[in-house]
């Protein structure tokens, strides 16, 4: 593999950070370091535990940003490598924050009739000035006891603070009160009975589709990092419905602004339909992450997707 295009540059790896994605990020960033080290590509790795630390990268050319969640998917990193004029992976710091707020990237598809699960806009959940607008295809309430619906943190990642409501089970106000002690922003989303899929984004190529199978009710925190029995599959449709759905997903990435690389999370209903879910900017990269499982599908090894991401963010 060629690395010469990284000759005679300091390149740094920033991992860990202050969001609940903390230990994730360490995870993704030793991974991406190793890799580096197998093509001898000489690294340094950088623990991040506040944004004062974001000084100690002025040393270094190149950054390879593995941080998940607040910090370093919501744009502050992206944003401090700009003024300084470090290269970095990734997309820039107003994409990275727009993407990282959920309510306010279904907002954009929906203008731009890019087809998302209907939603209630909560901002500041529990406390005295709470407001809520709903966003819905009908006058239908998505909070209707005959319906189920999803209640989770706008800006958070992981799945942390989800839960799923279901008629007779569960408390919508305890739900809320979850979601909010990880943002004061909430989103009540319309479930969507289908198969999870995700698809993963390099460069301007849409990589291969994967079916996430869970025994867990979803895609928590514990079928992602913990199980062994998630299975991931290769998405088998017809051309033309593959071409429809990586279309979707590359629109779905592009109107938030984004480049290099990245993940688009997203529900195939029971009919057959794509229902655009969020955008993941720093998606992890760890042994079972899901953008080097889709990369390998593809024929790209773990240290080639390494190299593309880096050669993408210095062209």
């Amino acid at each position: 593999m060629n690395t010469s295009f990284l000759k005679n540059k300091k390149l740094v790896v920033l991992m860990g950070g202050w969001s609940a994605e903390r230990e994730i990020s360490l995870k993704s960033g030793v991974a991406i370091h190793n890799s580096l080290a197998r093509m001898n590509v000489e690294s340094q790795l950088l623990d991040l535990t506040s944004e004062i630390d974001f000084q100690k990268i002025l040393d270094f050319d190149i950054a390879f940003i593995a941080l998940h969640g607040r910090g370093g998917e919501d744009g502050q990193v992206q944003s401090y490598l700009s003024d300084k004029g470090i290269i970095y992976t990734g997309s820039d710091s107003v994409s990275c924050e727009i993407a990282m707020n959920k309510i306010e990237t279904k907002k954009i598809w929906r203008n731009l009739s890019l087809p998302t699960p209907d939603f209630v806009e909560i901002k500041n959940a529990g406390l005295p000035n709470v407001e809520t607008t709903p966003h819905l295809s009908s006058e239908n309430d998505i909070t209707a006891l005959d319906r189920t619906f999803v209640v989770k943190p706008a800006r958070e990642g992981s799945s942390f603070g989800i839960t799923i409501v279901r008629p007779g089970m569960g408390d919508l106000e305890q739900a809320i009160e979850k979601a909010a002690a990880y943002d004061k922003n909430v989103i009540v989303e319309a479930f969507v009975e289908g198969n999870e899929i995700t698809i993963p984004i390099v460069g301007d190529k849409v990589l291969t589709p994967i079916i996430i199978k869970t025994k867990n009710i979803f895609y928590d925190y514990e079928a992602k990092y913990l199980s062994d029995q998630t299975e991931y599959q290769e998405l088998v449709v017809s051309m033309q419905d593959m071409n429809l759905i990586k279309d979707f997903s590359w629109h779905a990435f592009s109107s938030l602004g984004c480049s290099g690389w990245g993940r688009v999370d997203a529900i195939q209903d029971l009919d057959g339909n794509l229902q655009l879910i969020e955008v993941n900017t720093v998606p992890g990269m760890t042994e079972t992450s899901l953008v080097p499982k889709s990369a390998e599908m593809q024929g790209l090894s773990f240290d080639e997707l390494i190299l593309k991401i880096l050669f993408l963010a210095c062209e």
